[in-house]
C-alpha cells in the first residue's frame, strides 16, 4: 500500500480554469425585468451589440482571428421582487435572450444568476455540500485600510459591513462637543477628494439566526472574479458552467439552476485576462463600488502567479496588471432614445 505525506500547513493545490482573452458582459436585468416579455432584454442587447463589436475589433487586432471573446448576460433572482406576478421560468428567460441575441446579430455564450455569485453551485438541483459560499469568501478577503488617527471608536468591517476608500469624517462622541470638522478625505487622492462608503451587506436582526443579505456591490465584485477566474474555494475553482445536454430540461426553479449555463456549443471559455461590462448607467455607482472592493482584497498569490504567468505564455504574450481591478472595464451606454417617425 502506497502512503503519502503532506504537512497540514502545506499550500493547497490551485486548480486552473479556461480563459479566454475577453469576457463581454452584455447585459444586466432583474427577474421583475421580464413582467412584459423580452422588451427590455432587447433593448439591452441592442445597445451593447455595437460596443460589442467594436471590442472585438480591438481585442482580433493585438491577438489575430483567434482571439477568443465569450459572451455572457446576468439575471438578478438575489434581490426579493416587487412583482406581484409570477416570476419567468429559466427556460422562457433563455429562450429569450437567446432571440433578442439573435437579433442583435451576435450569440449569448453564458447565462449567469447573481444569486449564483453568493453560493455557487455547478450543477442541476444541487445541495448543500455541492455549493461554495463566494460571497462569503470574498467578504472573507477583505482588508481595510487603517485611518491615520483611528481610535477604534468604530468598529471594523468585519463587523459593520461597510468599508470605505478613505478616511470618514470624525464623529461626534458627546452631544454638547463641537469639534472642529474635517472632510472625509480618499486615501491616495490626486488633488480632490472622491470619497466613498460602500455597504456590504445588511442583516435582519429581529430573525433568531440573521443571514447576511449582501449588496449588489459586494456580489458585482464577486461576479467580477468569476469572470476573471480568480476565485477559489480551498484552492478548487468554483462556478464551472454547466451545459445542458440534448434532451436535458431547464430546472423551473431559479435556484435549482447552475451558478452559470453554458447556451453555445464550443464557445470561448467564461472566464477571461479582461472583462468588460455593457450597461445601463443605473449599475454605474454598484460596479465602482464593486472596484473598490476589489481593491481591497488580499488574494492567494498563488492564483494572481497562475494567471499571471499562462498570460506570458500565450502566443501572443500579455503583462496582466499586478492589481486585478486593472483588468475591468466598463462602457455605460445612454438612456437616450430617438423615436424616428416615418
Amino acid at each position: 500500500m502506497d502512503v503519502s505525506y503532506h504537512e497540514v500547513t502545506e499550500t493547497a493545490r490551485v486548480e486552473q480554469v479556461p480563459l479566454a482573452h475577453l469576457s463581454v458582459e452584455t447585459g444586466h436585468l432583474y427577474l421583475d425585468d421580464f413582467a412584459d416579455g423580452d422588451r427590455q432584454i432587447a433593448r439591452q442587447l441592442e445597445a451593447a451589440a455595437p460596443w460589442l463589436e467594436a471590442a472585438g475589433k480591438r481585442i482580433r487586432k493585438r491577438f489575430g482571428r483567434g482571439a477568443r471573446i465569450s459572451t455572457c448576460f446576468l439575471v438578478d433572482d438575489y434581490t426579493p421582487s416587487v412583482s406581484s406576478a409570477e416570476p419567468p421560468k429559466p427556460s422562457d428567460v433563455v429562450d429569450m435572450v437567446a432571440t433578442a441575441a439573435d437579433q442583435a446579430g451576435f450569440k449569448v455564450d453564458y447565462l449567469a444568476r447573481e444569486a449564483g455569485c453568493a453560493v455557487a453551485c455547478e450543477r442541476p438541483y444541487a445541495g448543500p455540500r455541492d455549493q461554495s459560499r463566494l460571497a462569503d469568501i470574498v467578504a472573507g478577503l477583505i482588508v481595510e485600510e487603517a485611518a491615520v488617527d483611528a481610535n477604534g471608536a468604530r468598529p471594523p468591517t468585519a463587523q459593520t459591513g461597510w468599508l470605505s476608500n478613505g478616511q470618514r469624517s470624525p464623529a461626534v462622541a458627546v452631544a454638547m462637543d463641537a469639534p472642529v470638522w474635517l472632510p472625509p478625505e480618499e486615501f491616495g487622492h490626486f488633488r480632490h477628494s472622491v470619497f466613498v462608503d460602500v455597504e456590504l451587506w445588511s442583516e435582519d436582526k429581529s430573525r433568531s439566526e440573521s443571514e447576511r443579505q449582501y449588496s449588489c456591490a459586494l456580489l458585482s465584485a464577486v461576479w467580477q472574479l468569476l469572470r476573471l477566474g480568480l476565485l477559489r474555494d480551498a484552492g478548487r475553482a468554483v462556478a464551472a458552467p454547466y451545459r445542458f445536454g440534448p434532451g436535458e430540461a431547464l430546472p423551473d426553479l431559479w435556484s435549482q439552476l447552475p451558478s452559470i449555463t453554458q447556451l453555445t456549443p464550443e464557445s470561448a471559455p467564461f472566464a477571461a485576462y479582461q472583462t468588460l461590462s455593457v450597461l445601463p448607467p443605473q449599475y454605474r455607482a454598484a460596479e465602482h463600488a464593486a472596484e473598490i472592493i476589489i481593491d481591497h482584497l488580499q488574494f492567494n498569490e498563488a492564483v494572481l502567479k497562475q494567471t499571471a504567468d499562462r498570460a506570458l505564455h500565450e502566443s501572443s504574450p500579455i503583462t496582466l496588471p499586478d492589481n486585478p481591478v486593472g483588468r475591468v472595464s466598463h462602457m455605460f451606454f445612454d438612456d437616450v432614445h430617438v423615436t424616428v417617425n416615418d
